[in-house]
C-alpha cells in the first residue's frame, strides 16, 4: 500500500488517501481506496472521464460495511493511467485549495 496526497483541507492540514494497486497492465489501472465514499470517487470518475486521454473510468463501491471501493481506469492506447490520475488529483487539489468559507 502507498500513500498519495489527495485533497488539502485548509492551508496546513493535508489529508492522505490510502490506495492499493490491484491491476496495472498497459493502459488499465484498478486501485482500491480505503476509507473513502461516493463523494471522492464520483469526483475522480467525473474528472477522469472528462480527460481527453481516458477511454473509460468507473468506480465500484461493493458492500458499504465490508468492502473498500475500487476505481477502474482505462486510458487511451499509449497513455499512462497513473500519470493521468496524478494529474487529475493535482488539479482537484488546486481547485479545493482556493476555496474559502
Amino acid at each position: 500500500m502507498f500513500q498519495v496526497e489527495a485533497l488539502k483541507k485548509g492551508s496546513s492540514l493535508a489529508r492522505y488517501m490510502a490506495m492499493k494497486v490491484l491491476l496495472k497492465e498497459g493502459a488499465e489501472l484498478r486501485i482500491r481506496i480505503s476509507d473513502e465514499d461516493h463523494t471522492t470517487l464520483h469526483l475522480f470518475r467525473s474528472r477522469l472521464n472528462a480527460h481527453k486521454d481516458i477511454e473509460y473510468c468507473n468506480y465500484f463501491s461493493g458492500h458499504p460495511d465490508l468492502d473498500d471501493p475500487e476505481i477502474y481506469i482505462r486510458a487511451n492506447k499509449g497513455k499512462d493511467p497513473v500519470k493521468i490520475l496524478k494529474s487529475v488529483v493535482k488539479e482537484a487539489s488546486k481547485d479545493f485549495a482556493s476555496l474559502s468559507l
